[in-house]
């Protein structure tokens, strides 16, 4: 009789340990991060520059994310929630400074930090290659125009909801 219940004990074990085990819930490594389509990228921040959120590799997801191409913007206008993190992604074969218009004073965006380089808190602080990428917080409502800083032209607004 003692056996039997040691091995009913045993069988319980295992298949408890086995169902615990299929069950939890993959997990990546702490250096790694799926973002948008699957990708798996490696987490890094780079601290070139005055701006310390600007990128080279993914850092964190966002929640919109912004395509620099060879024709501008893409999309060039949006709308978040306030809180929400809109990633500027250079995918060009030029350079790209994502900065808040109205050029060249990028002063509209009411916040402000000792950090920031133009004016405004809403300023990458400096161009970004091929391949990087720079994120930003929206924290207050309104439409909040974008540019270019190395080409005036090239515009964008995000439109912050409550």
């Amino acid at each position: 009789m003692n056996k039997i219940v040691l091995w009913v004990l045993a069988v319980v074990i295992v298949a408890g340990g086995w169902f615990l085990y299929s069950s939890a819930p993959a997990q990546e490594s702490a250096d790694t991060e799926v973002v948008a389509g699957g990708v798996v990228a490696p987490q890094a921040v780079s601290v070139e520059g005055a701006n310390t959120n600007v990128t080279e590799v993914v850092s964190k997801v966002p929640d919109i994310v912004i395509t620099f191409t060879d024709s501008g913007f893409v999309p060039s206008s949006l709308t978040v929630k306030k809180g929400q993190t809109v990633r500027w992604a250079n995918n060009s074969g030029s350079k790209v400074w994502p900065a808040s218009a109205v050029h060249p004073t990028h002063g509209v965006y009411p916040q402000k930090s000792a950090s920031d380089c133009l004016g405004s808190s809403f300023d990458a602080c400096r161009a970004l290659s091929q391949g990087e990428s720079w994120d930003f917080t929206f924290d207050y409502v309104g439409e909040w125009k974008f540019h270019n800083h190395l080409n005036g032209s090239q515009k964008g607004s995000v439109i912050v909801t409550e």
